[in-house]
C-alpha cells in the first residue's frame, strides 16, 4: 500500500516521513497501525516530482465508511480511541509533535481553521461566521496534553474478520497532535449531527458510555462538537473552491446540527 503526498488540497503538504515515524513510534508501542515498509522522498514520475510517500503493508479487513455500524465493531473502535488517548506518549518518544501553546489547543486549531478559510476566501461565509461567533466567547477545560488522532472516523480504521471484530489498523495519521482527547468525540458527535454516521441503537449506547468514561462535562463536548462542526465546514467551504461544488447547497447541509447545537436543549452525544 503506497502513501502519497497529495499535490493541493484544503490542509497543507504534510510531511510524510514524519507519518512514518510517528507510525513506528505507535506500533513499537500497541497501537494497531500498518507496518511502514519503507519511505521515499521522491517518485521516480516527473509528475510526480517532489512528492513524498510511504510504502505501507497491507492489511486485510473491512473499512465501515458506509454500511451498519454494530455494538461489536462500536466497542472495537472505541476500545481502540482509549488506547490511542490513554498512550504514555513521552514513554513512547513522541516528541516530533508539538506541545499546545499556553492559549490551549482549541484556538491554536481555531487559528488554523482562520488561515485556511482566508486562503480560499471562504471567510466571510455566512454559516461559516455563525459558528465563529458560537465559538467566540466558549472554550473547553484545561487539560493535560494526550495523543489525539485529529481524523477520527470509520473510514480510517480497518476491522479485523473476527468474531466479534477488532481493530487490525488506524489509517491517516496527518492530522495527529497533542491536545484534547475530547477533540476526537467533538468530530464523531459533528460527523453524527451530519447524519454520516449509521449506528445501531446498541452502537449509540456503546459510544455514549465510552464517551462518558471519560468523566468530561456536557459543556466540554459541546465545545467540541461545535469546533468540529465548524472545521468541518471550513473543509467543505474551501472544496467549494478546489471542486466547484455547490456552495449554497454545501452551507444548507450545516443549518439544522448548528441549530440543534445552538438551541437550549440541544442534545448532544450519542443517546439513541
Amino acid at each position: 500500500m503506497v502513501r502519497i503526498e497529495p499535490q493541493h488540497g484544503i490542509l497543507p503538504p504534510y510531511d510524510l516521513p514524519a507519518e512514518a515515524r510517528l507510525l513506528r513510534q505507535l506500533r513499537r508501542a500497541g497501537i494497531p497501525v500498518p507496518q511502514v515498509l519503507g519511505v521515499c522522498a521522491d517518485l521516480d514520475l516527473a509528475s510526480d516530482s517532489g512528492r513524498g510517500c510511504i510504502t505501507l503493508e497491507w492489511v486485510e479487513g473491512r473499512v465501515l465508511i458506509r454500511g451498519r455500524i454494530e455494538a461489536d465493531a462500536a466497542r472495537a473502535y472505541c476500545e481502540t480511541l482509549l488506547a490511542i488517548h490513554t498512550l504514555d506518549w513521552r514513554a513512547a518518544g513522541i516528541d516530533c509533535l508539538p506541545l499546545p501553546s499556553s492559549a490551549g489547543p482549541a484556538v491554536r486549531e481555531r487559528e488554523e481553521i482562520m488561515t485556511r478559510l482566508r486562503s480560499f476566501g471562504v471567510d466571510d461565509a455566512p454559516h461559516i461566521l455563525r459558528l465563529q461567533r458560537a465559538l467566540a466567547d466558549r472554550a473547553p477545560s484545561d487539560q493535560p496534553p494526550m495523543l489525539v488522532h485529529g481524523d477520527v472516523n470509520f473510514g480510517n480504521v480497518i476491522l479485523s474478520p473476527d468474531s466479534p471484530p477488532r481493530v487490525a489498523a488506524v489509517l491517516d495519521w496527518e492530522q495527529a497532535h497533542l491536545g484534547d482527547p475530547l477533540s476526537d468525540w467533538g468530530r464523531l458527535a459533528a460527523e453524527d449531527l451530519l447524519g454520516n454516521l449509521d449506528l445501531s441503537a446498541d452502537a449509540r449506547v456503546v459510544m455514549q458510555d465510552a464517551q462518558s468514561a471519560y468523566g468530561r462535562s456536557d459543556d466540554d463536548l459541546h465545545y467540541w462538537t461545535l469546533h468540529q462542526l465548524y472545521k468541518h465546514a471550513s473543509a467543505t467551504a474551501a472544496l467549494t473552491v478546489l471542486r466547484g461544488w455547490d456552495f449554497e447547497q454545501i452551507a444548507a447541509m450545516y443549518a439544522e446540527p448548528t441549530d440543534r447545537l445552538l438551541s437550549a436543549d440541544g442534545a448532544i452525544g450519542f443517546c439513541p
